[in-house]
Order: C-alpha cells, then sequence, then structure tokens
C-alpha cells in the first residue's frame, strides 16, 4: 500500500475523531477505577479500624475476613486499568499515525507544492496539531501513571499498617490470656 493524497487525507481526519471518542469512553472506565479505588481505601480504614479495636480471637478472625475484601477490591480494578493502557498504547500509535499522514501532506515537494501551498504552513500546522495531540494523549498518561504509584504505595502502607496492628492485637489478646485467672474446670474439686 503506497501513501496517497486521500489516504493522508483520511487518516489525518479520522484518526482524532477515533482518539477523541475513545479518550471520552477511557475516561468513564478510569471512572470506575476511581470509585473501586476510593471503596478500598473506605474499607481499608475501616478494618485498620476494627483490628485496632479487637478484643477477642472472634474480633480478630473477623477483622482478617475483612481485610481479605480489600484484596477483591484491587482485583476488581484490574481490568479497567489494563483496558486504560492498552489504550494509552492505541492512542499513541494514532497520534503517529496523525503526525505521519500530516508530514507527508506537509512535504514541501507534496500535493500541497502543486498547487503552489506554502509549504511553511503546511509545516506549522503540522506541528501545532501534532503538539496538541501530543500533549492530551502524554497528560492524562502522566496524571494515571502517577495516581497509579500513589494508589499502590497507599495499598502498601495499608497493607504493612494492617500487619503491625494484627501482630499488635494477637500479642493483647496474648497478655490478656495469660493475665486472666484461669477458671476451675468442672473435674478439680472446689475448696
Amino acid at each position: 500500500m503506497d501513501m496517497s493524497e486521500p489516504y493522508a487525507t483520511t487518516v489525518a481526519a479520522v484518526a482524532p475523531v477515533v482518539w477523541a471518542i475513545g479518550t471520552v469512553e477511557v475516561h468513564q472506565v478510569m471512572k470506575r477505577v476511581w470509585a473501586v479505588r476510593d471503596e478500598r481505601d473506605r474499607l481499608a480504614a475501616e478494618c485498620l479500624g476494627a483490628i485496632a479495636a479487637v478484643e477477642d480471637e472472634a474480633g480478630l478472625t473477623q477483622a482478617r475476613r475483612d481485610w481479605k475484601s480489600v484484596g477483591r477490591q484491587d482485583r476488581r480494578a484490574l481490568p479497567s486499568t489494563l483496558l486504560y493502557a492498552a489504550w494509552t498504547y492505541l492512542g499513541i500509535i494514532m497520534v503517529i499515525c496523525v503526525i505521519d499522514a500530516l508530514s507527508w501532506l506537509a512535504e514541501s515537494g507534496g500535493p500541497g507544492k502543486i498547487s503552489g501551498a506554502d509549504p511553511t504552513t503546511a509545516q506549522f500546522c503540522l506541528l501545532a496539531i501534532a503538539a496538541g495531540l501530543a500533549f492530551i494523549t502524554l497528560l492524562p498518561v502522566a496524571v494515571a501513571t502517577t495516581e497509579a504509584i500513589r494508589s499502590l504505595r497507599r495499598a502498601r502502607s495499608r497493607q504493612r499498617e494492617f500487619a503491625t496492628r494484627e501482630a499488635e492485637a494477637v500479642s493483647r489478646l496474648h497478655v490478656r490470656r495469660s493475665t486472666e485467672p484461669a477458671t476451675p474446670s468442672a473435674s478439680s474439686p472446689s475448696p
């Protein structure tokens, strides 16, 4: 397949439309990811509070069970996050396609030269559109990547905090058991 003026014009016109529609859809997907993240953070805070207030073995078991639901929230967000990553790569490829098509159309010996158009104007348009597409593609990527890293750090921090509070709860329960007087069994004689 060879590059032709109609083909390059079509690529330069259609790719940004597909990109824009996809970006709106992916933003909706990311809203769901953020909702899951917020729910995970809420559950984690509740679990941390519950483990800190544990009074008995049953409470400890329940707190551990509740903590597992926090991990399920992370797994729930994974498909949407992978979709976002795939769209990011596809968006970058589409930006490159538009830039290539516009570059071909803007060449000083290309179709514009035949009609007597100024190639400097075509090159200016190419640079402006390329910069705009790169910006609107890469800025959300940078923001999402930064947010993902922060979210992972928060999750790891909460995991360490839960482990610490769990150890404290277990210690409290052991101390409580060792300081409680032993209850007489039914087989031991009463004084």
